[in-house]
């Protein structure tokens, strides 16, 4: 099962996002991401003790393409110690879909770590991208790793390990790029395309 890497295109917007809805609900631990239900994160739930005010973010939080911009930009502003497996989903992020909006690249840090929890891949995100024939195992060079794409690459594995935003293409354990058709594409649910790329479950 072979997962292509993007084409080196322009990036697309948030109106290239096609997600199939009644798909898209029909995966309960999800909130289904499109035109429709993009909105800015949710409002905190606040509970007041009589000693302190304890502020609990919503585990998933929509985010509108704007928004993803200013978090991916408040990570890269921000970096902490490059822990190994943030860095495995950077490294194939940065491979296989540098050339997409933030949204694509989220979308396949998303399917790394639904791949962990899955139960039919490893269970480490460094096991996972490092399985045979599933995603790009070039080195990220040290020119490459002073870059722009490469500090967006580490943000968005990042949001995507940490943060627990809403999941792009719900439940999605598979890509491949628009330009192919892999044999196994007919074997699986089609999730959503998201630029250049098909994610399916």
């Amino acid at each position: 099962m072979l997962v292509s890497r993007g084409l080196a295109v322009s990036a697309p917007g948030a109106s290239d996002i096609r997600v199939d809805a009644a798909k898209a609900l029909a995966e309960p631990p999800q909130s289904a991401v499109d035109a429709a239900t993009l909105s800015a994160p949710a409002p905190p739930v606040v509970t007041d003790t009589p000693t302190d005010t304890t502020i609990e973010l919503p585990l998933h939080r929509l985010v509108t393409q704007s928004g993803l911009r200013q978090l991916v930009a408040v990570v890269t502003a921000h970096p902490a110690p490059l822990r190994p497996d943030v860095e495995c989903i950077a490294r194939t992020v940065y491979h296989e879909a540098a050339n997409q909006a933030l949204s694509g690249q989220l979308a396949v840090a998303q399917v790394i770590v639904n791949r962990t929890r899955s139960g039919e891949f490893p269970k480490s995100v460094c096991a996972v991208v490092g399985q045979r024939g599933q995603f790009s195992h070039d080195p990220v060079t040290p020119t490459s790793t002073a870059s722009k794409p490469w500090s967006s690459a580490v943000a968005i594995a990042t949001i995507a390990q940490e943060y627990r935003v809403a999941q792009i293409a719900p439940g999605a354990l598979f890509f491949h790029a628009a330009s192919m058709r892999p044999v196994w594409s007919g074997e699986r649910e089609r999730i959503a395309q998201i630029g250049d790329h098909i994610f399916y479950r």
